[in-house]
């Protein structure tokens, strides 16, 4: 709310100063504004808060800052008074005739015939940080040409609107003659890419979509050119009469595809080089986008080319659709302004593809296209809100120009801006006054000549306020004046130090409170009282006590004390002290190499050599190292005790599997002798007696055997008779 009030007054104030010159009534009005909207009170005033020492430097933070350039105006304390809101000067006593305070102007050029945008030239003055607005006329002229072409999407669901386009041509003649005497019309056809997904390619329904609803539709087509431009009305109506509909399966069309070969197609379409072209683009669905076509396998990006043969698209089927970006260039290239008549709840997709098209707009048409015309004259004029900004300007200001040209049109609006970054102070015929307050500065960086001062920049190089290279100049919470910061004042809290680098808000808070309400907060880091300790001082000192082991080791020298619990620095390390560390290198494994020196018969000389260099601190360390080594497990021990359980084991296991065996034989034998018994006696019942006889077969004629078997009763005896 803030800034956008400033932007206010300071329009106000233009107005003010054009009426009624003079610094004083303008002045007065601002300080009046000001203290109306509170704004002296603001907490957020970067214009007190920079500790800016000049005029130049104080301006160029913001439009709502200005310069008390009075002598003998109060200044006092660590920083500099002289730069701060109107209001804020006024009411510490500064002269209203004393206050630098530069406005925006803006001047358009007037008087201008036989012109289509205006005004032709402007001229504005600006300060940093300000704006400036001026609108900008697009009215063509009677004697301008004008060429509108009508590319409409023939689907099934846009029946009715094709009906109306029947009535369209004299009523729009009709209307245009009121701006131009010189019109002429087109119109094309547009659907989707001929393939699937986007139609149905079953053979009843490819070359009539609508066959389902029992209507005549034409195929369908990407887009067809139906009738270039042409001042004859009578043959557009017709062209629109014979046009037919037809139809697809999705919902989006193939409208950009249409767009693109309508605007680069100058020759087919008729486009006059020297006329106000304008393409209405005529729907109620959205349009396809660039890659959508990878659906129906289609990977070829569009080249943005011509592609009409007998005024039919013949790649549609070939190459993708275009890109937004792709459009909008070929569209600027070509003069082309797009109106999108849109029917339907996809209006607003189309409005908010507007920032990506420029020169185009969007609007609503009603039921049957009523106000298809309306919506034409009304994209023929266009008023546009021109906004100036200035973000920044060097020391000595200057001129600069810029140049609006808008799409569609030949000719150009200029604008003059001067850059309003001096101050009246520096002018010595002026009474005197300080342009440079010399309360924060020291004497050698800065020169006066009578009223004029000026600093050595080369002298005081900016480097000198960083405390890197590679960091920025005051560590981007200061500014460099003289080689010294002068740091910001914000209202988190106090930034200082040689490069504003440290602070008393950037600490690290325990439980809502500042370094734990036990500490000061010095460069980010908590500093903390007497009997407190830890990053954010909310650890008692003597709570580090409870992190020595028996061996008056912190931690066991594995980790760090924090509130008097160990917290172990090595991933391997456990326990209340950090003290078990199974993976960690023992003394014992680290000296294995000198345990020999303990026992130095029958060694060679280079091993006694080298036992006295490497291994000269094993003496003082023996018992604790050999209590150590005898502690510490024997993985030889471990070894045969886990050999003989599994060897036990193995043999537990054999002697179960032998037991099972044995039993399983056993109870098998006694079945056998079992069985025996019983079938001795059947058999007794049955056979008591088996004949044999050896028979001996010759070639010729084998003899025959003649068995008669009666049947026996349990007492008798089988006999054989052969």
């Amino acid at each position: 709310m803030c800034h956008s009030a400033l932007a206010f007054f300071t329009a106000a104030f233009v107005c003010l100063q054009n009426c009624r010159p003079g610094p004083a009534t303008f002045l007065w009005a601002a300080w009046v504004f000001l203290v109306v909207l509170g704004l002296g009170q603001s907490e957020d005033n970067r214009c007190a808060s920079s500790n800016a020492v000049s005029c130049t430097k104080c301006l160029a933070l913001g439009p709502e800052c200005g310069w008390c350039a009075q002598e003998d105006f109060i200044s006092g304390g660590s920083r500099s008074e002289r730069c701060d809101i109107i209001s804020n000067l006024i009411s510490k006593g500064c002269s209203i005739d004393s206050i630098e305070y530069p406005s925006v102007h803006v001047i358009p050029s007037e008087n201008e015939i036989n012109t289509q945008v205006t005004p032709g030239e402007v001229l504005i003055q600006l300060r940093p940080e300000a704006e400036a607005n001026f609108m900008l006329k697009i009215h063509p002229l009677k004697k301008y040409p004008v060429d509108l072409y009508y590319l409409v999407d023939v689907s099934a669901s846009m029946h009715n609107n094709i009906e109306k386009l029947n009535s369209v041509g004299n009523d729009l003649s009709r209307k245009m003659a009121y701006f131009s005497r010189d019109f002429r019309l087109g119109f094309g056809s547009y659907v989707d890419k001929t393939v699937s997904p986007y139609i149905s390619i079953h053979p009843e329904r490819i070359h009539n979509q609508c066959s389902d609803y029992n209507l005549d539709c034409m195929p369908p087509h990407g887009y067809i050119h139906v009738l270039s431009l042409t001042e004859n009305i009578t043959e557009f109506e017709k062209a629109v009469h014979r046009q037919k509909i037809s139809g697809n399966i999705d919902t989006p069309e193939g409208g950009f595809d249409a767009m693109l070969q309508a605007a680069v197609c100058e020759s087919h379409i008729g486009w006059r080089k020297e006329a106000k072209r304008l393409l209405l683009v005529m729907t109620d669905q959205t349009s396809h986008l660039a890659l959508d076509s990878k659906l129906a396998g289609i990977v070829v990006p569009n080249d943005g080319n011509c592609h009409l043969k007998n005024n039919i698209y013949v790649r549609s089927t070939s190459m993708e659709h275009p890109s937004l970006g792709q459009l909008s260039e070929k569209l600027i290239d070509n003069n082309i302004n797009v109106i999108f008549a849109v029917q339907g709840k996809q209006f607003h997709w189309y409005k908010d593809l507007l920032p990506l098209l420029p020169g185009t707009i969007a609007g609503e048409i009603e039921s049957k296209a009523a106000n298809l015309n309306n919506l034409v004259v009304e994209a023929y004029q266009v008023l546009f809100n021109i906004t100036v900004t200035m973000k920044k300007c060097d020391v000595t200001g200057g001129k600069t120009y810029a140049i609006i040209k808008p799409i569609g049109f030949n000719e150009t609006t200029k604008i003059h801006i001067h850059r309003n970054c001096s101050c009246q102070c520096d002018d010595r015929r002026g009474p005197k006054r300080k342009c440079v307050d010399e309360v924060s500065l020291d004497a050698k960086c800065f020169q006066c000549n009578e009223n004029k001062c000026h600093f050595d920049e080369d002298q005081f190089p900016s480097e000198s306020c960083k405390l890197h290279k590679d960091q920025p100049v005051c560590s981007g919470r200061g500014v460099c004046v003289c080689g010294k910061c002068l740091c910001h004042k914000i209202k988190l809290g106090k930034v200082y130090g040689k490069y504003c680098e440290k602070d008393d808000f950037s600490c690290p808070y325990h439980h809502g409170n500042l370094c734990a309400g036990h500490g000061e907060c010095e460069a980010g880091r908590c500093q903390c009282f007497s009997g407190w300790e830890g990053d954010r001082c909310q650890c008692p000192s003597a709570s580090a006590q409870h992190c020595v082991n028996s061996k008056g080791q912190v931690c066991s020298g594995r980790g760090t004390c924090v509130c008097g619990r160990c917290e172990c620095t090595d991933p391997r390390s456990i326990g209340r002290f950090c003290e078990h560390c199974p993976t960690c290198h023992t003394a014992c494994s680290e000296n294995w190499n000198c345990v020999q020196c303990l026992h130095p018969y029958n060694l060679s000389q280079a091993i006694l050599d080298r036992c006295k260099t490497s291994c000269a601190l094993m003496e003082q360390h023996y018992m604790d190292q050999t209590s150590e080594c005898f502690s510490s497990p024997s993985y030889l021990r471990i070894f045969f005790i886990i050999f003989i359980v599994t060897f036990l084991i193995g043999l537990l296991k054999v002697l179960i599997i032998r037991q099972v065996i044995l039993q399983w034989n056993s109870n098998k034998i006694k079945s056998s002798a079992d069985y025996r018994g019983s079938a001795s006696k059947k058999d007794k019942l049955i056979l008591q007696s088996v004949c044999t006889r050896a028979v001996t077969y010759r070639r010729e004629k084998p003899e025959e055997i003649k068995m008669d078997i009666s049947k026996l009763n349990a007492h008798e005896t089988f006999r054989c008779n052969f």
